[in-house]
C-alpha cells in the first residue's frame, strides 16, 4: 500500500519483486564483478569458535579463532575442481597448524574467493597472531573477491532472497539442486556446538562422526560459491 515514489531504489526493488515477480539483474554490473577473477581460484571458507574466557594467549574475549577450513579449487577454466580441507585435532590451539596448512595449500598470487568479509577478518588476526607470515597473508588479503558483492549490491536480485544476500538464501534459488538439508551441522552456531562437543567426548565413534560432520558442512559451504558463480556466469551472458 505504500507509494513506490517515497521508497528508496533497494527498497522499490524489494517491493517489485515481491508484488510482481520481477527479477532485477543487471549484467553490465556482475561482469564487471566476474573480471576481477583472476586463475586460479581458491574458494575459502572458515569455521572458527569464540569464547569469553580466551582459551590461547594473545586471544581477546569472544574474538574468532579459526579451527577449520574447506578449500576448492581450479587450477584454470575447464579444469577439474580439487578440494583440499583443514580441521584441528580437538583441544589443542588450533591456529599455527592451520595457518602452516592454509599457506601450503593456496599458491602465491591465487585469486582467493569467500563469501562475505569473514574470511579477510579472520585472516588478519591470523597476520597479528603470526607476523612471520605477514607479508604472505596480505597478499591473500589483497587478491580476495567477495562473492556475496553481487547480492548485497542487489545486481541480482529475485524475490526468493527475502531481502537477504546470506548464502544459505542464495543457494537454493540459484542452485535448488544443493542443500544444507540433512547435514548433521548445517549453520556456523551448529558447528561451534559441534567443535566444543567433540572437545568434551571421549568416544572415539561420536569424535569421528563430529569430525565427519564438520568436514561435511564446510565442505558445502565452498562447493556452494563454486555452483554460485557458474549460475552468476550463465545469468550475466
Amino acid at each position: 500500500d505504500i507509494p513506490l515514489n517515497t521508497l528508496n531504489k533497494v527498497q522499490s526493488m524489494q517491493v517489485e519483486a515481491l508484488v510482481e515477480g520481477k527479477t532485477f539483474l543487471d549484467t553490465s554490473n556482475i561482469q564487471g564483478f566476474l573480471e576481477t577473477l583472476f586463475y586460479p581460484l581458491y574458494f575459502l571458507d572458515f569455521e572458527t569458535f569464540f569464547t569469553p574466557m580466551p582459551l590461547f594467549d594473545g586471544i581477546r574475549p569472544y574474538q574468532q579463532v579459526p579451527f577449520q577450513y574447506s578449500l576448492h579449487s581450479l587450477a584454470k577454466d575447464g579444469a577439474s575442481l580439487a578440494h583440499a580441507e583443514f580441521l584441528a585435532a580437538v583441544n589443542s590451539d588450533p591456529r599455527q597448524d592451520l595457518i602452516a596448512q592454509l599457506l601450503n595449500d593456496i599458491p602465491e598470487k591465487a585469486c582467493i574467493i569467500v563469501y562475505t568479509g569473514f574470511e579477510a577478518a579472520r585472516l588478519r588476526d591470523l597476520a597479528e597472531w603470526f607476523p612471520a607470515c605477514r607479508e604472505r597473508i596480505e597478499e591473500m588479503i589483497n587478491n580476495i573477491r567477495d562473492l556475496a558483492v553481487p547480492f548485497k549490491q542487489m545486481d541480482y536480485y529475485h524475490r526468493e532472497l527475502n531481502g537477504s544476500y546470506s548464502i544459505k538464501n542464495v543457494l537454493p534459488h540459484l542452485v535448488p539442486e544443493m542443500s544444507y538439508e540433512g547435514l548433521e551441522v548445517r549453520n556456523g552456531g551448529m558447528a561451534i556446538d559441534a567443535w566444543f562437543n567433540m572437545a568434551a567426548s571421549e568416544d572415539p565413534a561420536e569424535i569421528d562422526a563430529i569430525r565427519n560432520a564438520l568436514l561435511a558442512y564446510c565442505g558445502v559451504d565452498t562447493l556452494a560459491m563454486v555452483k554460485i558463480l557458474e549460475r552468476l556466469r550463465e545469468i550475466s551472458l
